[in-house]
């Protein structure tokens, strides 16, 4: 979720109520009543949570105690050879924007910094600083907690994210994010059945428009996929002016596509094991978004199912490679920054076809 500063964002949350209780205290199994991922079945989503105790809709405790992976977890040393498998041509997309792609940032962020620095009469560093929600990148998940339950993904705490993040950092995913990719073309889609649609007003893609453009494209949906949606909100931001690109920067002026954020979505992934999903559009939901209202999929997405979302990803030359060789799968690889505690972190990610 792209905003300004998490304070600032969450000022509209009405949490009177919430302050003026005790924050409820919710238990997962000990270490040793855990198993491993691979020793234990997978509950569905109807099944979820493995504790009636535990908030309704949450994964807590499925993958342990401890996990800090979430989602990620259905990503397997076998479907790592098997995403391998589906290189043919040798092709390479970077999924990344260029950093400082938008000008200025979104939703007031600060924008990124850049310097040479001389180290030597013929040599140089050089220095960046920058935002790791600038631009292109995935949501950690420390990024966002639940506004009812006052939690982190597996129970954790404000206190705990913002005392180091050592139990959620986005240094438990640096060898994690590998395997096999699938695009779900939504705009492609609609623009194939005629539908109108402005990539910069905000549009809704429902579950049964992802399903309906998986059919189209002859593509399965399978356990261990990376999913990536293109909305076209990203090539037609591109687009604009700098003029334009000022005036829709601010949040309050910023409207976008995004998927469906119901329930119903969220129990489709889940129970079709999507390890991650990662869409061209500023907040993977349609935007705006009542940050009031825990509905929202950032909200059922990070904090209850630990399912990493990725934004402002780069489809368009992908998106149109696949339409040609209608090879709509292929192997990514991602690499977020191996930082202690991380928030976020950008994808660094490749599609290879």
């Amino acid at each position: 979720m792209r905003s300004v500063a998490t304070s600032q964002v969450f000022a509209r949350v009405p949490t009177r109520h919430a302050r003026e209780r005790a924050p409820q205290r919710y238990s997962l199994y000990t270490d040793s009543d855990m198993k491993t991922a691979s020793e234990m079945k997978i509950p569905t989503f109807e099944e979820l949570p493995i504790r009636k105790d535990l908030p309704a809709d949450c994964a807590w405790g499925v993958f342990g105690n401890d996990d800090a992976g979430g989602c990620l977890n259905f990503l397997t040393a076998e479907g790592v050879v098997d995403a391998a498998r589906l290189v043919q041509s040798g092709k390479v997309f970077r999924l990344d924007a260029k950093m400082g792609f938008a000008r200025p940032p979104l939703f007031g962020r600060a924008p990124a910094e850049h310097r040479v620095s001389p180290l030597a009469p013929m040599a140089n560093d050089d220095f960046v600083h920058f935002n790791t929600q600038e631009g292109s990148q995935w949501d950690g998940l420390g990024h966002v907690g639940h506004v009812r339950h006052e939690r982190f993904y597996n129970n954790v705490t404000i206190d705990e994210v913002r005392g180091g993040n050592a139990k959620l950092g986005i240094h438990h995913w640096a060898n994690k994010f590998v395997g096999r990719g699938l695009l779900i073309d939504a705009f492609g889609h609609r623009k194939s059945k005629g539908i109108p649609v402005n990539p910069l007003d905000r549009e809704v893609y429902t579950l049964a428009e992802l399903k309906a453009a998986i059919e189209q494209q002859g593509s399965a949906l399978k356990p261990g996929t990376i999913l990536l949606v293109r909305t076209g909100w990203m090539e037609s931001y591109e687009k604009l002016t700098a003029e334009e690109k000022r005036a829709l920067a601010p949040m309050e002026k910023l409207r976008s596509p995004g998927i469906e954020a119901s329930r119903e979505m969220v129990a489709w992934m889940w129970n079709n094991r999507v390890a991650a999903i990662g869409t061209d559009c500023p907040a993977v939901e349609a935007f705006p978004s009542d940050f009031s209202d825990e509905g929202i999929l950032h909200y059922r997405a990070l904090p209850l199912l630990g399912l990493p979302l990725g934004e402002l990803f780069v489809l368009a030359p992908l998106a149109e490679d696949c339409a040609v060789d209608r090879r709509y799968e292929f192997m990514v690889v991602s690499a977020p920054l191996n930082v202690q505690g991380g928030i976020a972190s950008p994808p660094n990610a490749v599609a290879i076809k």
